[in-house]
């Protein structure tokens, strides 16, 4: 059954050339314009953040505060006071609004005839930016979303501000904190304000999230501001906004249709999930929740139940309850790759293991399953000991992909670990190579992807864990085994084929791959981080030496006992002849096992060398699409690069 429709007045009408009378301010301000002159005695220039229809807002250095500030100037004063007034009103509104999902503004004034405002900066991106690069988000990361602004919304409601423009765009997204900060208050209505700049029957705001009483010009309360947060809810968790066309034709859709039921176009979603977004697109404000403080105790109520149930789901997958052997070698081998991301650029450091963090009072000590630790625990554990989450998420993503496959977990005693150095002349436990790669984070994982799975390498993607890659998940591929490396050598000097031969070699076929953004909004960088295990590999390795060793000492020994024989007939055998031929036994089982050492760590260093041209090829595939699809190329210097 379709939402109830609400009788209203029909959209406000078309202006003489067809185009929708909404009101927007004419300003254009030029693509990159540069800070007033008049601002630089107080503000130094980092770079310009962005430019719309009421200004531009650069990234500054406050000089006599010493931090960096967003500064928001109104670029063009045409003698039009609507938009000068509009642009204070904003700075006003957001100045009295204190609260933490609310952009704080420091300080507004007018400098040379240029009025400006400056605010928090956040270091991130827009919710906009986020779907534009994911196109979703997942449920639980909608739902915390959504529940921080309507926490916002409920606090400005209270005070007399409805918002009127919420859209993904001006929702914030803290990189250091994680919050949602709601911004631009430029139309919004404050019923303290002493006079009204909207006009009874015109139209401000973005058509896609715009209620159908805005939409049809009737004024507002903060009902609406929950039908605009519904909207994007709704592109949040299905790619796209409940309605899309021409600007007029959005508007007709906002006030007379229904949208696409949640549940027919996102059938993964909880129908708790849905009656909260669905009941805030109804067409009839007294349809919707009553504030948004009940909106937001809704969201909190649904998010417990999502988050719960992918707990449940994480703790029913396999690995989802370790046992405490489990949660040693988890806690051991994150410390390991820590250690090797600390020493990337010095490969002879030793990786030493980690005490578990669980000899002391923790979170996994007081929450412990009666099957075992929960993955979170775990997790909380380590994070107490100095272990990152990031290194942790890696070892189990390792301890995962060998339990699904049917493989034995490897476990590495403190003996076995010193055979390994002993052998293979390495102490490490773990390759990682890394690249920063100066693209934004989408089109790096959509050129690895491209570059991972063709020929020659024709990796298979396995499964993504803790998360989107886009948001620090891990993504994993299988390695697809080289037979041929024992029979043809030569394949190791095969461009083609190179890192598959050295990964053959140190017996390596599962590859972990993390994304990190880097750089900024203007010059965008992605960080991509390749892990693999070489623990199994080792394994293999040192009993393959071992057998290699025996067979050369029994070779050695079975030639001197022909020359002990022959002495024998001449009757010269002596004990010196007999300590001689243990002796040529023990030498050539040395020089196997040096030869064989030399060989694992060629191989060793072959594959961390082609793992970097791999990276380089990813960097290369970006470059020649931008070139081809005729986007600007921006190539790096080569100190900016990391190894």
């Amino acid at each position: 059954m379709g939402l109830p429709r609400r009788q209203t007045q029909p959209p406000p009408p078309l202006a003489p050339d067809g185009a929708l009378a909404i009101i927007v301010p004419a300003m254009r301000p030029s693509p990159n314009p540069p800070l007033p002159p008049g601002l630089a005695a107080s503000f130094e220039t980092v770079r310009l953040l962005g430019s719309g229809g009421m200004g531009a807002v650069w990234l500054v250095r406050d000089r006599f505060l010493d931090r960096l500030v967003a500064l928001k100037v109104l670029l063009v004063d045409d003698g039009n006071s609507d938009r000068r007034e509009r642009f204070l009103r904003e700075a006003r509104t957001s100045a009295r609004l204190e609260h933490p999902h609310i952009i704080d503004v420091y300080r507004a004034d007018e400098t040379d005839g240029v009025v400006w405002f400056s605010m928090r900066y956040i270091n991130g991106e827009s919710l906009g930016d986020r779907l534009r690069e994911r196109r979703t988000l997942s449920v639980s990361e909608s739902l915390r979303i959504l529940r921080e602004v309507a926490w916002a919304l409920a606090y400005a409601h209270a005070r007399g501000v409805v918002h009127r423009d919420i859209k993904p765009d001006n929702i914030l997204l803290d990189r250091d904190s994680g919050r949602a900060v709601l911004t631009d208050f430029g139309i919004a209505r404050d019923s303290g304000a002493a006079s009204s700049l909207t006009m009874h029957g015109s139209v401000l705001g973005s058509v896609h999230y715009m209620s159908p009483e805005q939409a049809a010009g009737e004024d507002v309360d903060g009902r609406s501001d929950l039908y605009s947060l519904g909207c994007v809810a709704y592109h949040s968790l299905v790619g796209a906004p409940p309605f899309d066309g021409t600007p007029q034709s959005v508007l007709v859709a906002h006030v007379t249709k229904s949208p696409p039921p949640l549940g027919s176009v996102a059938p993964h979603l909880a129908p708790s999930v849905i009656a909260v977004v669905e009941r805030c697109l109804a067409k009839d404000p007294q349809q919707r929740y009553a504030s948004a403080d009940a909106l937001a105790g809704a969201l909190d109520g649904v998010l417990r139940e999502v988050e719960a149930s992918e707990r449940a789901l994480a703790d029913a997958a396999p690995g989802g309850l370790l046992s405490e052997a489990d949660a040693l070698a988890v806690w051991q081998r994150a410390a390991q790759l820590q250690a090797e991301a600390a020493h990337r650029m010095e490969r002879s450091a030793m990786l030493q293991p980690a005490r578990p963090p669980a000899t002391n009072p923790s979170a996994a000590e007081q929450d412990t399953d009666a099957d075992g630790y929960r993955v979170r625990d775990v997790e909380t554990a380590a994070i107490e000991a100095g272990i990152s989450r990031q290194y942790v998420a890696l070892a189990l993503a390792e301890m995962r992909a060998r339990g699904s496959s049917g493989a034995p977990v490897v476990r590495v005693s403190e003996r076995e670990d010193r055979r390994f150095t002993l052998l293979m002349g390495t102490a490490d436990r773990a390759i990682s190579v890394s690249r920063v790669i100066p693209a934004a984070p989408k089109a790096t994982l959509q050129a690895l992807g491209a570059v991972f799975t063709s020929p020659p390498r024709s990796f298979t993607v396995q499964d993504t864990v803790n998360g989107h890659p886009l948001d620090g998940g891990i993504l994993r591929f299988k390695v697809p085994r080289l037979t041929e490396t024992y029979s043809h050598p030569s394949l190791a000097f095969d461009k083609q084929q190179a890192l598959r031969f050295r990964l053959e070699q140190i017996e390596l076929f599962d590859l972990s791959v993390t994304l990190a953004a880097r750089g900024t909004a203007a010059q965008p960088a992605c960080e991509v981080i390749i892990t693999g295990d070489l623990r199994a590999g080792l394994r293999q390795n040192v009993k393959g030496d071992l057998r290699f060793m025996g067979g050369a000492g029994t070779l050695a020994f079975g030639g001197a006992a022909k020359g002990l024989a022959a002495l024998m007939g001449l009757g010269l055998l002596s004990a010196p002849a007999l300590v001689g031929a243990a002796g040529a036994s023990i030498a050539a089982a040395a020089a196997t096992a040096v030869w064989y050492r030399w060989l694992f760590r060629g191989a060793l260093a072959g594959a961390v060398h082609e793992l970097q041209q791999l990276l380089l090829e990813v960097e290369r595939h970006l470059t020649r699409e931008q070139l081809f699809m005729g986007e600007p190329v921006r190539l790096p210097s080569p100190e900016g690069r990391s190894p």
